[in-house]
C-alpha cells in the first residue's frame, strides 16, 4: 500500500518526529506508551477501539534510518502473527514536506483489507497531527 502526505513542515522535522518514539507517541491517535530497548528497538502499547470496549495490546518495532537521506523505516510484529514495514521516505517541497509511505503486510490472516483501512485512517490522523504540532 502506498500513500502519500503533503505536510507545512520541514524535511528534518518530519525526519525528527518519525524517529524520536517520544515525540511519534505524541502525535499517534492509538499509541499512549513506548517502551526504549535500546538499539533502534521499541515496545510499543497501544489501545484500539473495537466498538466500546478498548482493546489494548503490545507489540515490539525496530526503526532503522538515515537523515542524510530523509528515510525511515519501521518494522513491526503484531501478536506474533502480523508483520507490518512502513518505509517513509521524506522529500523537502517549497517550505514543506512530501512524505511517501510504503506499507506492506505479511500475516497468516485474512487481515490486509481491515489492516490497509485502518492505517490509511490512522496515518491520516498522524500526519494531520504532526502538521498541526
Amino acid at each position: 500500500m502506498n500513500l502519500t502526505y503533503t505536510l507545512r513542515k520541514s524535511p528534518d522535522f518530519v525526519f525528527d518526529y518519525l524517529t524520536d518514539m517520544d515525540k511519534f507517541m505524541f502525535i499517534h491517535p492509538l499509541i499512549n506508551k513506548i517502551d526504549h530497548l535500546g538499539n533502534g528497538r521499541y515496545l510499543v502499547h497501544e489501545t484500539m477501539q473495537m466498538g466500546f470496549i478498548p482493546y489494548s495490546f503490545t507489540y515490539p518495532v525496530t526503526i532503522e534510518s538515515d537523515a542524510k537521506e530523509h528515510h525511515v523505516v519501521m518494522k513491526a510484529t503484531v501478536m506474533k502473527m502480523t508483520h507490518i514495514e512502513m518505509d517513509y521516505v521524506i522529500r523537502a517541497q517549497g517550505e514543506g514536506s512530501i512524505v511517501e509511505e510504503t506499507i506492506t503486510f505479511r500475516s497468516i490472516l485474512p487481515i490486509k483489507g481491515m489492516m490497509e483501512k485502518l492505517f490509511r485512517e490512522q496515518h491520516a490522523l498522524l500526519f494531520r497531527n504532526m502538521n498541526n504540532v
